[in-house]
């Protein structure tokens, strides 16, 4: 008998965020293809080999790629994001690395998936723009208090883009870019400012992806198609946020 993972409070928080249309799936199935499709991903199995007791695995896929193309792994980790909000359980600044950000408890807060070749400084915007923490009432929070990075997004234009936003830049300046300032005397600017306390949560990104790849879907990407893989990752981040509520 396959392994659940979700307890009954937990299937509480998620079972609201799925839609129940004229098509299916019923209510009494609902938590079973839920389950399927977690087991799916979590095992890194094929779709075909999933264990009877979640249901025909067809019919398990069709209903994932039925939520995946509404959205719905998106709203739902959005959801728990918020539910984390409202309980006054995420506070603080955020760290970026790698296309995705993470929150000081290793909570993902936005994913942004581009090619293996692309360079990460140049993305360091993109997942910024991509955080949006829904409260209660009024617009969602989108600006940190301060953002933790290494020296590869150390560039004038992350920075520049910190100090319009009014975020706090806890970013190591890199070698190369501090003998050129000095080298240009009172021209090259003021020497950047770190924070080494707050630097030390940089690491909350490596925690977060070592926590991603805790499920085999994820960490050897059996599923290649582009639309399905980010939908993994917010399925998975959907379940690390919940778990910490508790």
């Amino acid at each position: 008998m396959a392994r659940r993972e979700l307890t009954d409070d937990e299937w509480e928080l998620i079972e609201p965020f799925l839609p129940i249309g004229r098509s299916g799936p019923y209510p009494e199935y609902l938590r079973d293809q839920f389950e399927g499709v977690i087991w799916k991903f979590r095992s890194g199995a094929q779709w075909r080999d999933m264990p009877p007791e979640f249901g025909v695995w067809q019919t398990v896929y069709n209903r994932f790629v039925r939520w995946r193309d509404a959205g719905v792994f998106e709203v739902l980790m959005d959801g728990m994001i918020a539910e984390a909000a409202r309980l006054g359980r995420l506070r603080g600044g955020l760290t970026a690395k790698v296309h995705l950000a993470s929150d000081p408890r290793c909570r993902p807060l936005s994913f942004v998936l581009t090619e293996g070749q692309a360079a990460d400084s140049p993305r360091f915007i993109p997942v910024l723009d991509e955080i949006k923490v829904r409260g209660p009432i009024g617009r969602p929070r989108t600006r940190p208090d301060a953002v933790a990075g290494d020296k590869a997004y150390s560039s004038r234009a992350n920075r520049a883009h910190l100090r319009k936003r009014n975020i706090k830049a806890v970013i190591p300046e890199k070698a190369d870019q501090a003998a050129n300032r000095r080298k240009k005397g009172r021209q090259g600017g003021r020497p950047v400012s770190h924070d080494a306390e707050l630097y030390k949560d940089r690491n909350t990104v490596e925690r977060l992806i070592n926590k991603l790849k805790a499920w085999r879907g994820i960490a050897t990407r059996y599923d290649k198609t582009p639309q399905s893989y980010p939908a993994c990752l917010q399925l998975r981040g959907t379940v690390i946020s919940m778990r910490s509520l508790q």
